[in-house]
């Protein structure tokens, strides 16, 4: 065999193998000692490029938005991917975008070091190195004819440009250009297979374009996949125990002693585990108490104590990481172990999520839904999701809360969701929760439909705005028979009347969230909604006084489950047999459901 073709026969074995490619082809500069070392993937950096080859192969390209902790190496994978696609492939445009040119620069001498490392036996012609772009091609013309550029959000030469591979990095840093410069740089990524798009940052708050970005990934609203990776799946980040620790279990025994490191959120986390489904393999990571140390002393010597800084920068929930700027209603670290043990839940049994119709009646009477596999289903258009954990129990009595929004998609903005929550009269326990965007007559069928579904539960509308037409169509056409009436005393009369609906105001709306956060203090209320909880994390008190989502968040999920613990406890069980209701009502039916 000639040495051209020893050569060729080698440069076809790495490109066809990334992770040996990565090692023989590629050199980085290891961080804190600085040494020049070949790039090995570590287990995030394998389980990240595990899930971009899946998404070639399912959807033959690549979107992926990254929620990354410090340190875990995903620049640098994404910057090496790329390199070897540039270096590798004819025709191809790698572009990657930073907040700041200090960070394109660094970024930048990551990809010269590989360059000027790569082995010379394969390495391409390269005919053009700059300050910030680098252009594999002979003289001649000839060559691969692929480049390699790097910009920061303050330029803007991008556009136009026809761009292969995408890496937007550091997205919650970029300000308010954000989301029109991330989507001009998308648009100028060709269409067709065998394009990515990779959107990467830490966490810098909520309300921002990466946070809402990445929260629609999460929900399956966009093309691009979530990823993220809890601090404790880094090797590294383990401590061992001495043997004082070990004798008689003392280290484990002072989990949870300390407020500095949680207090009983502490404690919580021991034994916390995160599962990866990657192709027919699952991944499993579990918080240990050699975890636990190390997590005690990088709160002491890298976070000044400040526990809140550590979530930020070493999360173990997507939710802990968005830590809002600012000042929360509700006490986040409860709700950062509320949804920890969310998160297990979701692992373990996930909810059952339903469709519920909202173009027809299509009933089953008699009162009883015989087989839980039935499920509301008919319009999956506009049905919304309906999200069901706990299944109604007869002769239980259970309360709804409703929050109503004007139903219609607007192009240029985010519009409110319609919000259902259900939950026990006696135990406050969430069973259920729908969100959808429809009319608002359309919701008072839904509303309908759950509630029969939920043995005649109260039901509380928010009558404010859009509300009154759901409370209208609710009553007259649909002639459900258990709607809140609230006692206001009119002015003129001096007399107390019954209105229906909540009436949200300057006063009573602090009334139902200072109840609600009460209740979440004490550990009165038992949440099970993801979205829930992130709703609450970014309730905050805003500088005029009033309490609300932060910019660019929703709280829907937060006023319906306020309202619905309202009706609880406003009007709690009476003890009444439900059978006796039921017969009360010769309409009383049950909407026929279906799976999804």
């Amino acid at each position: 065999m000639s040495q051209a073709q020893q050569i060729a026969q080698y440069f076809q074995k790495l490109i066809s193998d990334d992770e040996l490619y990565f090692y023989e082809a590629l050199k980085i500069v290891e961080f804190g000692t600085k040494k020049l070392i070949p790039f090995r993937l570590n287990i995030v950096q394998k389980i990240l490029h595990e899930m971009a080859e899946q998404q070639m192969r399912e959807e033959e390209h690549v979107r992926i938005i990254v929620l990354k902790a410090r340190r875990f190496g995903i620049s640098t994978y994404i910057q090496a991917r790329f390199f070897k696609k540039a270096s590798t492939e004819f025709n191809k445009s790698v572009h990657i975008a930073t907040h700041d040119r200090a960070t394109s620069d660094t970024m930048f001498s990551m990809a010269r070091v590989m360059e000027q490392n790569y082995p010379k036996v394969i390495k391409p012609d390269l005919m053009y190195s700059g300050k910030r772009e680098l252009t594999w091609a002979s003289e001649d013309g000839g060559g691969l004819n692929s480049r390699y550029k790097l910009s920061s959000v303050a330029g803007s030469e991008v556009r136009g440009d026809a761009i292969d591979y995408l890496h937007c990095s550091e997205v919650s840093s970029w300000g308010e250009s954000a989301r029109n410069f991330a989507v001009g740089l998308q648009n100028c990524v060709l269409s067709g297979f065998n394009t990515e798009v990779w959107l990467e940052s830490t966490a810098k708050g909520v309300g921002n374009f990466f946070y809402d970005e990445f929260w629609r990934a999460h929900r399956g609203e966009s093309g691009f996949r979530s990823a993220f990776f809890p601090w404790f799946i880094f090797p590294d980040y383990k401590r061992p125990l001495t043997a004082d620790e070990q004798d008689n279990d003392k280290f484990l025994n002072s989990l949870g002693s300390e407020k500095r490191y949680g207090g009983s959120n502490e404690a919580d986390l021991l034994g916390y585990k995160k599962i990866y489904d990657i192709g027919n393999k699952k991944i499993e990571f579990e918080i240990t108490e050699e975890h636990l140390k190390w997590r005690r002393l990088t709160i002491d010597t890298q976070c000044q104590g400040d526990i809140l800084m550590f979530n930020q920068e070493y999360p173990v929930t997507e939710e802990s990481a968005f830590i809002s700027s600012g000042r929360s209603v509700f006490d986040l670290s409860i709700l950062s172990r509320m949804q920890l043990r969310i998160n297990e839940a979701y692992q373990n049994m996930p909810p059952d999520i339903y469709r519920v119709p909202v173009n027809e009646f299509s009933m089953m009477r008699n009162g009883v839904v015989r087989d839980r596999r039935m499920k509301y289903y008919l319009d999956p258009d506009n049905a919304g999701d309906f999200e069901i954990w706990v299944h109604p129990v007869p002769d239980r009595e259970y309360r709804i809360g409703a929050d109503v929004s004007e139903g219609i998609e607007v192009s240029n903005r985010d519009t409110d969701y319609s919000t259902v929550c259900v939950i026990d009269a006696e135990s406050l326990e969430q069973c259920a929760l729908w969100r959808g965007k429809i009319d608002p007559d359309l919701l008072a069928w839904v509303l309908c439909s759950i509630g029969k579904y939920y043995n005649e539960a109260l039901i509380g509308v928010e009558r404010n705005n859009h509300g009154l037409t759901t409370l209208t169509s609710l009553r007259n056409i649909h002639q459900y028979p258990n709607i809140y009436f609230e006692k206001v005393l009119d002015e003129r009369s001096n007399r107390r009347q019954k209105k229906i609906g909540w009436n949200t105001t300057l006063k009573s709306k602090p009334v139902l969230v200072n109840n609600l956060r009460e209740l979440i203090r004490e550990e009165d209320i038992e949440i099970r909604s993801k979205d829930i909880v992130s709703e609450l994390s970014s309730f905050v008190h805003h500088p005029d006084g009033k309490m609300g989502a932060q910019s660019g968040n929703h709280d829907d999920t937060v006023i319906a489950l306020g309202i619905a613990v309202m009706m609880a406890q406003l009007h709690p069980p009476s003890r009444l047999s439900l059978m006796r209701k039921r017969e009360q009502h010769q309409k009383s039916y049950i909407p026929v459901m279906a799976y999804r």
